[in-house]
């Protein structure tokens, strides 16, 4: 990111501290310089920006004035002035840096093992409400309903619960996952998320795709 810009305050262009640029400023942007916040450029002949970092494209883009050029690009050639339209977590990077880190969903295998869970876990509660339906009743036509009686259904509806629901298996999730990791970094492959492991496994064709080859370079 870029750490200073060119902004005009009080009637001159002076260098302050990118994080002090707020919506409205206007700024001077040249050769080598990394754009410091989402503008829209003004004024001035041309200038040529690598965006690519950000956007993909394989080649500087060419702006002119109307054009918006995004915070962390870098000038490559010529010089404008613009005016900041955003800044921080609302510019192209920030929003796109915010998905990035907000990004999640279950992987197939912890789809299917909150399943199971769910599953056995109903499948317990049921047995557990129809046992203790039969042994009030028994014990109602026995006459044998007591304290001690109703003590032993709920110890016998507790272990029942407990017993039925499996906690070791996200444990033993982790820790095969974990494991393939490992013999994965044995052949230099670095594994930074660990269902990854499982989705990499079911796929049959991977498609990949290099900006400028199979695409016209250009962001839509």
């Amino acid at each position: 990111m870029a750490p200073q810009a060119n902004v005009l305050r009080d009637g001159k262009y002076q260098t302050i501290d990118a994080a002090n640029l707020v919506p409205g400023d206007i700024i001077k942007i040249r050769l080598g310089q990394i754009v410091p916040a989402d503008l829209r450029l003004i004024a001035g002949d041309y200038a040529s920006i690598d965006q690519s970092a950000l956007t993909g494209e394989s080649i500087a883009a060419n702006k002119k004035i109307g054009d918006e050029a995004y915070s962390g690009s870098v000038v490559k050639q010529g010089e404008m002035e613009a005016v900041v339209i955003a800044t921080g977590e609302h510019t192209f990077f920030g929003r796109t840096a915010k998905l990035v880190a907000g990004a999640g969903a279950k992987s197939h295998a912890q789809q299917a093992m909150f399943q199971i869970g769910n599953y056995l876990i109903v499948i317990a509660v049921i047995l557990a409400v129809i046992m203790v339906i039969f042994d009030v009743y028994n014990d109602v036509v026995t006459h044998s309903m007591n304290m001690s009686a109703a003590l032993n259904i709920l110890q016998f509806v507790l272990v029942l619960l407990v017993a039925s629901i499996p906690v070791a298996m996200p444990t033993v999730f982790s820790v095969t996952l974990a494991l393939g990791a490992l013999n994965l970094s044995k052949e230099k492959a670095i594994v930074s998320k660990l269902s990854s492991i499982e989705e990499m496994a079911g796929i049959d064709i991977l498609y990949s795709d290099k900006t400028g080859t199979l695409t016209k370079n250009q962001l839509t």
